[in-house]
């Protein structure tokens, strides 16, 4: 038995006997009849494969050698045709040459003297013509000559190729594309055998497959030329760089002219191949730029990353601003509540006083009414007591009374001045309110008070900016002093606005085009408010915003020096300035805007 298995064993080792098996059960052990049959199978497929070897070797040896033996018949083939080509028509050009002086020699000698002496210049003139015309057919035919030994050579130049790329074709074993070429080549043939019929169609499909095979194969010559272009391209610019940096040196050792003109004509010459080889130039560059794609792939990836943890970012601190906002709208809230509970806290003081007057007015009458029922008793008791002293009790009687009709005559005239000022009140309200409904219908954009690049139109309720600069325009009425004054702006067109109030001669003074804050309270588009007076608000992101279609109602009131805003449909987009009236000048509305359109509306939203 022979141990075939274990590793690391010497030959001499691997025979056992039959105590060696019985002593190792595990090692598995196969006999000399099965060793000799794995010895001949062994020795069978080694001989199977070394005949196989050669037998393909062999059919490469006579593949090869039928290809190159098929070179030199059609390589021959077309060079004889080139070459019977030139004999012949070498042979042609000196047969006419002979013939043409032939003819001229034998046309001359025929002239008669007498003849040859009339028609001389028209000899020559005729004969000048007929040189000329003999030219331009022997320059015609030698420039077709010259086109068909191209043709030829062109054509050589692409057989010659196209066999000598099936050759190496044959060395490098058959590659899948000629393996196909072959196959379909094998199979026309098969289907034209076979094709009896001689249908017009059938014969022009089976030109047109063998067309296909002619392309197919010079598309391979020409893909590994191209191939072996690139890759002979770019070791000749290897080269090339290395012979200058070659030259340079030589130039940094020493000044030598023969280097000098050395390194001339190798630039004249990279000049010339640079135009020959832009395309592929550009070619070998593709790569690059493939690399070069990438990169900017991944670095466009990288921004876009980028922007989005920004646009996050900034997100986030949007909304922690619209929460500071939101608080600060919140404060300012609580405190126009605590401004109204104040008022409403006034009104009732006064409504308490008034209903104290009524209680002490309706005190008097009633005192008043005891006071005549206490006359009409005292009078009938004087009669009745003192009948006597009825003149002098009469008299002052007649004084106890006029004094009480004074006393209520003059309450009388402090109830009826009372009454007239409730009156004079209630009717200088109905003004006030009366007032404040008509300010905005009279109110219109002045056509002398503005820049004169703002055009007023619908009867001074319309202005629009059309230049690409910020101007004022000023309203024509100003704001009362008195009470309360509403009016309201919509924004018509365009994107850039402020509106509010300003001092006419500051603003009128500055040409109508100063930067905000300076003569005027206004708010903007974006949300920031400026003030004249107030430098804390002034230039503060402290508004809300609005933009075109929106309404801005603004109140104010002079004599509680304040102004306020109101976005329409919104109670909560509120914003409120004091105002400094300590000066004499009046304030107006006005806008502040850029290529925009502003109307004035005549009634207040609600």
């Amino acid at each position: 038995m022979i141990d075939m298995d274990s590793q690391n064993k010497k030959i001499e080792d691997r025979f056992v006997c039959v105590d060696c098996i019985f002593e190792n059960p595990l090692i598995k052990y196969q006999t000399i009849e099965n060793v000799n049959k794995l010895w001949i199978d062994y020795n069978q497929e080694s001989e199977n494969i070394f005949s196989n070897y050669k037998k393909e070797s062999k059919n490469k040896r006579n593949d090869l050698f039928n290809q190159i033996t098929q070179m030199r018949r059609n390589y021959n083939q077309k060079l004889n045709e080139i070459s019977e080509k030139l004999i012949s028509e070498q042979f042609l050009s000196i047969h006419k040459s002979k013939e043409i002086n032939q003819i001229k020699r034998i046309s001359i000698q025929t002239l008669q003297n007498e003849q040859l002496l009339n028609d001389l210049t028209l000899l020559i003139e005729k004969e000048k013509v007929n040189q000329g015309q003999k030219m331009s057919i022997l320059k015609n035919k030698e420039s077709i000559f010259q086109q068909e030994i191209e043709n030829h050579l062109e054509s050589l130049k692409q057989i010659d190729q196209l066999d000598i790329q099936q050759s190496i074709d044959i060395l490098k074993q058959i590659p899948l594309e000629r393996n196909v070429i072959f196959q379909l080549q094998e199979h026309i043939s098969q289907f034209s055998n076979c094709a009896q019929t001689k249908d017009q169609n059938q014969i022009k499909f089976i030109k047109d497959i063998l067309k296909l095979i002619d392309q197919a194969k010079k598309y391979q010559c020409q893909i590994n030329l191209f191939d072996q272009t690139i890759n002979l391209f770019q070791m000749h610019n290897n080269t090339i760089d290395q012979i200058q940096q070659q030259i340079l040196n030589q130039t940094k050792d020493q000044i030598n002219n023969q280097y000098q003109n050395l390194s001339t004509i190798i630039n004249d010459y990279i000049n010339t191949f640079d135009n020959k080889s832009k395309q592929i130039k550009k070619y070998c560059s593709i790569e690059k730029l493939e690399g070069d794609l990438l990169k900017l792939t991944e670095i466009n990836k990288n921004l876009e990353n980028e922007k989005t943890n920004l646009l996050n970012k900034m997100s986030k601190q949007l909304v922690e601003k619209q929460q500071e906002y939101q608080k600060v709208l919140e404060e300012q809230q609580t405190k126009n509540q605590n401004q109204i509970d104040e008022l409403t806290i006034k009104l009732q003081s006064k409504e308490k006083e008034n209903q104290n007057f009524k209680e002490l007015f309706d005190q008097k009458t009633q005192e008043i009414l005891n006071l005549k029922k206490q006359k009409e008793e005292d009078k009938l008791q004087l009669i009745k007591n003192l009948e006597d002293n009825k003149k002098k009790q009469v008299e002052e009687m007649a004084e106890i009374i006029n004094q009480k009709e004074s006393e209520f005559q003059n309450v009388q005239r402090q109830l009826d001045q009372i009454n007239q000022e409730n009156v004079q009140k209630e009717i200088q309200l109905k003004l006030e309110l009366e007032k404040i409904k008509q300010y905005p219908k009279i109110l219109v954009f002045s056509n002398t008070y503005k820049h004169p690049n703002c055009q007023v139109s619908e009867g001074g309720k319309v202005v629009e900016n059309i230049s690409s600069s910020w101007l004022y325009c000023l309203c024509e009425q100003a704001i009362p002093k008195n009470g309360k004054t509403l009016f309201a702006f919509q924004m018509i067109s365009g994107t850039y606005f402020n509106v509010g109030i300003g001092f006419r001669d500051i603003i009128q003074k500055n040409n109508y085009d100063l930067e905000v804050g300076n003569g005027q309270y206004l708010i903007t588009h974006n949300g920031y408010t400026f003030s004249h007076h107030n430098k804390n608000v002034d230039n503060k992101q402290l508004s809300f915003t609005f933009t075109t279609n929106d309404v801005i109602i603004i109140e104010v009131s002079i004599e509680h020096k304040y102004i306020k805003w109101t976005r329409q449909n919104n109670s909560l987009a509120t914003v409120m300035l004091e105002i400094d009236t300590s000066l004499s000048q009046e304030l107006y509305s006005c806008v502040y805007f850029y290529q925009s359109k502003i109307k004035i509306l005549d009634n207040i939203p609600n």
